[in-house]
Order: structure tokens, then sequence, then C-alpha cells
């Protein structure tokens, strides 16, 4: 019963939580300056696609997910990808502590 009254919009439903990435693979290469990357690098790519289109969404909880993605958030992202790859390995702790800690257990 509880289903058919969702199911007609009666009852409306929570809508599913963001978990796409916010910049494709080929914005993400265009905004490196990156032409013809080889396949590890794409890959290097993906995982910092995701993890700064994480970031971005955990800071920018004002955005609720829905239609097109912000310029704003957009470049935030790609900020944050171009920053990760060209200083691979020497990341700032700040940027760890912004990314890992959703993540953190807070021991009373």
């Amino acid at each position: 019963m509880l289903a058919t009254f969702i199911a007609a919009g009666v009852i409306p439903t929570a809508p599913a939580p963001v978990t796409a990435d916010l910049v494709t693979l080929a914005e993400a290469k265009e905004y490196c300056r990156i032409d013809g990357a080889a396949a590890y690098e794409d890959a290097t790519l993906s995982i910092l696609i995701a993890a700064a289109s994480g970031t971005v969404r955990d800071y920018a909880a004002g955005w609720d997910g829905t239609g097109e993605v912000p310029a704003r958030l957009k470049l935030a992202a790609l900020e944050l990808i171009a920053a990760h790859f060209d200083t691979r390995g020497d990341v700032p702790d700040v940027h760890l502590e912004r990314i890992l800690g959703p993540y953190r257990e807070h021991n009373v």
C-alpha cells in the first residue's frame, strides 16, 4: 500500500544523494593541459576527479545536487584536480586534512 502511494507521488521520496563526478575526464585533461595522456595518467586523473568531487560536494552542502553543476563548483573541483596532479607527492597537510576529515574518528 505504501509503495502505491509513493509510486503515485502522494508520498514524496527523498532525492538520491549525488555521487556523480562534478567534471569529466575530458574537462580535467583540458584544464590540466594534458594532451594524449597515457592510460596510467587517465587512471590517476579519474581518482583525482572522484576525490575532488567528493571534497567539493562535502564542502558545498548548500548545493542540493540537482540540475547542472554550478560553474564555481566545477572550478573548485578542477583547481583541486590540477593542484594534486601537478604536485603529486607534495601535498600540504591542510589538503590531506580536508580530504580525510570526514573519515577521521574522534576519540573522547
